[in-house]
């Protein structure tokens, strides 16, 4: 029996390795949970990404149409009932087709989580992250305003710069004024290996104190600058902008992003 119990001890330990691709910890008619759950938190809002077209009740296509240096559209968002959201980047037309959507829904702190597997080309980069309706609206006031909260962004494979970040951006885009933090993970330094290479899982535990980030269940960063204390949606995007766009070779493309999951979590108590 010790024995036993020393093994399940042993695989328990295994799965939080940094570095280490996580694996679903559910299956279909069990209860969806993360493995890196805090203590007293429960699912508030989730989507597996089993059933066959995107859950336009919980989701909705978000500033479609020519964006950055690409054109957000419809058809870049594909969920064919395989157990993922596949946002694609394509070349049609003369221009980049990508995908992006946003939750219905708005939080206000909590635990968010999304098992994802990363595209594989620069030029394009894809992002699971948290925006404020109300962002840059109250100049050096983040926590009226809210921020962007970027949980990872992943810049593509090869990378001699960093590979991903995590993000605080408040106040105006494009303005002398504009603040930004960030965390640069260089994971494939880290761990020889690629976030495109396989699925991995990315949590942010946001509270009225601060931010922590997570990569499969290992803290990366934790900081209390741009705090928001203001509803956010939730953004999936795989997107191209002017300053990397020159390296996405059309002829390399399609190329996407897979979503296994995206949960939200917050406290039994309702207090963060």
């Amino acid at each position: 029996m010790r024995l036993v119990s020393l093994v399940l001890l042993a695989v328990v330990l295994l799965s939080a390795v940094p570095g280490q691709a996580q694996e679903a910890t559910d299956e279909p008619g069990q209860d969806r949970h993360s493995s890196f759950l805090p203590p007293e938190y429960v699912l508030v809002f989730g989507d597996e990404f089993d059933q066959t077209g995107l859950d336009l009740e919980q989701w909705k296509y978000r500033y479609s149409g020519p964006y950055l240096a690409g054109f957000n559209s419809e058809q870049s968002v594909i969920q064919p009932g395989d157990g993922s959201l596949h946002l694609v980047t394509t070349y049609d037309g003369g221009q980049f087709l990508t995908g992006m959507i946003e939750s219905r829904r708005q939080f206000q702190y909590g635990y968010f989580e999304a098992r994802l597997q990363f595209q594989s080309l620069q030029g394009h980069h894809g992002a699971f992250w948290l925006q404020s309706p109300l962002y840059g609206q109250y100049l050096n006031d983040p926590g009226r305003s809210g921020a962007e909260i970027d949980i990872i962004e992943f810049f593509g494979s090869g990378r001699s710069a960093t590979d991903a970040q995590h993000n605080i951006h408040w106040n105006p885009y494009a303005s002398d004024q504009k603040e930004k933090r960030s965390y640069d993970v260089f994971y494939r330094d880290q761990f020889g290996t690629e976030l495109s290479d396989d699925f991995h899982v990315f949590g942010l535990l946001w509270t009225p104190e601060g931010y922590v980030f997570f990569i499969d269940g290992t803290e990366t960063w934790r900081t209390s600058d741009g705090l928001s204390h203001t509803p956010e949606v939730v953004v999936l995007s795989l997107i191209t902008s002017d300053w990397e766009n020159a390296r996405l070779d059309p002829n390399l493309l399609p190329d996407e992003m897979l979503i296994d999951y995206v949960r939200v979590y917050t406290p039994t108590s309702g207090k963060t």
